[in-house]
């Protein structure tokens, strides 16, 4: 795309995640033509190589640790990423703190509330009211490693390499399950469709076409509710989309972080748009997907980097 990439990418993982479920799209932002100036990704608390305090499971407390991240690291005109709770720690953030110090934000496959309500149907599709919830809740606490193994099979729709695949389980493996429980019972009854209206800068949405965790239209709403916002559909791709095709989502991230919209080409012609402003849909649906190479395994260099590679650990 255009202009120099002057916007340091801040990466933030999802829910029972670690800031490992971005190795792949972080080695692709690394080796990209206009890659950021910096790249951040960190373990949120409880999760990861993190912290494991007994208090604080809430999302607005994981978006203060976001404030604190971007100031122990003197951060300004940040390109925050967020796949799915993520998303919401961003929100929450901007609810909280503002959008002084960040230039456009990504928010991969998340809807703007998990929990059923009067006017809304289109939240999560495996917790959203207290008997789901309580379900979850006792499947964390009694069978974490069935919790474990079914995550993963419910967040992505296309092989991935299998190594790689042990390793996200392992991960999920060291959060601390009465954290994840408290923080999803948090997570999913925050309704952030009034905060997403006034959120004042660039914003692209990204949709896993084949998402099991949301219905398509209740990630698009995030798109809808942001003024000129840009809502992309992967349309072969599941929850984990920045894992199945991290090198498409890379090229966006890039290409967005850099421009504050999308300019390139290349990453527009294959993808469904949906932009907020001027309604255009280049859809190809019709295209047959095993052309694109797409989760290849990971090249040597790529699976011997070090474990914190590009990582920030607070």
């Amino acid at each position: 795309g255009g202009s120099h990439n002057d916007s340091p990418v801040v990466l933030v993982h999802g829910w029972s995640g670690s800031r490992r479920y971005y190795d792949d799209a972080v080695c692709a932002l690394q080796s990209a033509v206009n890659h950021p100036p910096l790249i951040v990704r960190y373990d949120l608390r409880g999760h990861g190589e993190s912290d494991q305090p007994a208090w604080g499971h809430h999302v607005s407390r994981f978006a203060a640790d976001l404030r604190d991240l971007l100031g122990h690291l003197g951060l300004d005109n940040v390109t925050l990423v967020g796949a799915s709770l993520g998303c919401a720690i961003i929100w929450s953030y901007f609810e909280l703190f503002g959008t002084r110090k960040v230039k456009c934000a990504v928010f991969v496959d998340q809807a703007p509330l998990q929990n059923l309500a009067e006017d809304w149907s289109l939240g999560s599709k495996g917790c959203y009211d207290v008997v789901s919830l309580t379900r979850l809740q006792q499947l964390l606490k009694y069978d974490f490693i069935g919790f474990t193994k079914g995550n993963v099979n419910g967040c992505l729709s296309n092989p991935i390499d299998p190594a790689y695949q042990r390793l996200l389980m392992a991960e999920t493996m060291r959060a601390d399950p009465a954290m994840l429980s408290n923080l999803m019972a948090d997570h999913t009854s925050l309704d952030w469709r009034p905060s997403l209206k006034k959120i004042d800068i660039p914003c692209l949405v990204l949709a896993g076409g084949k998402s099991q965790i949301f219905p398509l239209e209740g990630v698009k709403e995030v798109g809808r509710l942001i003024k000129g916002s840009t809502t992309v559909v992967f349309q072969h791709e599941d929850h984990w989309l920045y894992i199945e095709d991290f090198r498409r989502f890379s090229n966006l991230v890039v290409d967005f972080a850099a421009n504050g919209a999308l300019t390139d080409d290349s990453s527009l012609s294959q993808l469904q748009i949906e932009d907020d402003t001027d309604g255009r849909d280049l859809g190809y649906p019709q295209l047959d997907h095993e052309q694109s190479p797409r989760s290849q395994p990971r090249s040597p260099t790529s699976s011997s980097a070090s474990p914190g590679a590009g990582g920030v650990t607070p």
